[in-house]
């Protein structure tokens, strides 16, 4: 028997993490989603489909990427774990916890069909295993996908309309020297889209937002918010919210106040806009809410 969600046969759900992404002032001199042209994103944020979500999970400093990300898609707190916020990629600690439960693996065990939509450049997967430049060691999401024996999308797979990068445009990879024809936002959510009906979770990581905050140029800031405005508002347009269902958070705040170099203590928005399972009802509070939501979607646990 094939699996099916919480009262709800053939629903989807396309997750997209974006990194650095927090709820900021409504102040367009700090706030570049108030700066920009981004209507889509500014009704996201205002509707009732989104949870401030805590980044910060009760332990002091400032929140960081592996272990919020940890937190996120192993339901786990790795910050309490370690004692502190940890950025970048994670170490053994959290490489343990990611292997033994993540959501990618977890939906796997469960019969449910799992992608990871990110295009990866040859280089990286070429050196994915020897791992001495600490700049292409895996990130959590990538470690989730190795725990499961995913295959990774190359290049080729971005070509042929298969995969994503995670600049949404491919345009790091035309720049990286490869031969590419570099995407609109909306045709990469087309991708995404075309992409996610073939499984029942999938997953699209972007990490610019994060980058492009600690940079603290506001005209940068407004280009990557416009960017992710065209592609999060394209996705919405195409899918079918009574059907599917679509999941967007971060692992802490950074780019909704460029005032500062750092990360923020902002909550997050997490998302989730479609038709819920009948009865259920959804509550997060902090990222250690979001893995056993997806989860209860999909009727486990």
């Amino acid at each position: 028997m094939s699996p099916v969600f919480y009262g709800v046969d053939s629903m989807k759900i396309i997750f997209i993490f974006i990194d650095g992404f927090g709820i900021g002032e409504k102040d367009p001199a700090k706030n570049p989603i108030y700066a920009a042209d981004a209507p889509h994103i500014r009704k996201m944020l205002d509707s009732e489909s989104v949870f401030p979500t805590d980044a910060c999970l009760g332990v002091p400093g400032l929140p960081q990427s592996a272990t919020g990300q940890t937190a996120i898609f192993t339901g786990v707190n790795g910050a309490s774990v370690l004692g502190r916020h940890l950025n970048g990629q994670p170490t053994i600690t959290l490489k343990n916890i990611i292997n033994q439960g993540n959501i990618f693996k977890t939906l796997t065990e469960n019969g449910f069909k799992v992608t990871y939509s990110n295009v990866y450049r040859d280089e990286y997967l070429n050196n994915l295993h020897v791992q001495k430049d600490r700049r292409l060691r895996p990130s959590v999401t990538t470690v989730m996908a190795l725990s499961c024996g995913m295959k990774f999308r190359n290049v080729g797979d971005f070509v042929k309309g298969r995969g994503i990068y995670h600049d949404i445009t491919g345009r790091i990879i035309a720049d990286s020297g490869y031969d590419v024809q570099v995407i609109t936002p909306v045709e990469a959510a087309r991708r995404l889209y075309r992409i996610s009906r073939d499984y029942d979770f999938t997953l699209y990581e972007h990490f610019l937002s994060d980058i492009i905050g600690h940079k603290m140029d506001m005209g940068l800031a407004v280009k990557e918010i416009e960017l992710l405005d065209a592609f999060l508002g394209e996705l919405f347009r195409i899918a079918d919210i009574k059907k599917d269902i679509i999941f967007i958070t971060s692992d802490h705040g950074n780019i909704e106040d460029i005032t500062v170099k750092t990360h923020t203590c902002n909550k997050v928005p997490t998302v989730v806009s479609g038709r819920l399972p009948e009865g259920m009802k959804i509550e997060i509070a902090s990222l250690l809410d979001i893995m056993p939501a997806v989860l209860r979607l999909f009727g486990i646990g």
